[in-house]
């Protein structure tokens, strides 16, 4: 926290003091993907991939406009299985199925999975390459350097004076690591109820990021 002085009209130099506030905001993620896996068995090839067909229609219909279905790639296998005294082959189609959503939808997508009783996944969600500084956080960074500066001349006991110098750092993203129910614009107070079953899973943490901006301020020091 470098200080300075500077030169009046008068040639009196005046004390000043540099100091920096910085304001974090969460960033907000752009879209989210969970993966469903979905596994149909029959003792017969054909009925084996009519319940696998008949879950991924159920799965459609329920998700409906709330998310996009990737493209399915099921994988067909077989097995000996016991059927009490008799034994015969088991078939089994399954498939592992990406569902992409805006994170607002997040909550109808877990409707949709428990509707139809399908295991839920944590998600992943993607977010933009470069930190965004609103003009929001801008303002928040400096009036934190302001406050600063008045802390530190009232300890003097004077008060800041004239602005010398304003330098706004470059907005930068720092990785942290969150609980689902604790991620922006994914839940609101009000859905989180609706889902108690899955309150593990919305405790699991995942990679988030923040944004920070940093706004650097010189200002005389006064006596007060």
């Amino acid at each position: 926290m470098p200080t300075g002085t500077t030169t009046t009209s008068d040639s009196i130099s005046v004390p000043t003091i540099e100091v920096t506030g910085s304001a974090i905001r969460q960033q907000a993620p752009k879209n989210g993907v969970i993966q469903v896996p979905i596994t149909a068995k029959a003792p017969t090839q054909e009925a084996a991939w009519t319940k696998f067909q008949e879950s991924h229609l159920g799965l459609s219909e329920a998700i409906g406009a709330a998310g996009t279905i990737g493209n399915v790639m099921p994988h067909e296998s077989s097995e000996e299985v016991s059927r009490g005294l008799r034994s015969g082959l088991e078939y089994t189609v399954r498939a592992s199925i990406g569902v992409e959503f805006v994170p607002a939808n997040y909550g109808q997508i877990l409707e949709a999975l428990l509707k139809c009783g399908l295991p839920i996944s944590t998600p992943s969600f993607t977010y933009d390459d470069l930190p965004k500084a609103t003009p929001e956080l801008l303002a928040e960074a400096a009036a934190a350097a302001k406050a600063n500066a008045l802390g530190i001349a009232a300890g003097v006991h004077g008060k800041i004076g004239r602005l010398v110098s304003i330098n706004v750092g470059p907005p930068r993203l720092k990785l942290v690591l969150r609980p689902t129910r604790a991620i922006e614009s994914v839940f609101n107070s009000a859905s989180l109820s609706s889902f108690n079953s899955t309150s593990q899973l919305l405790d699991e943490k995942l990679e988030t990021f923040d944004t920070e901006v940093q706004v650097t301020v010189e200002y005389e020091v006064i006596e007060d």
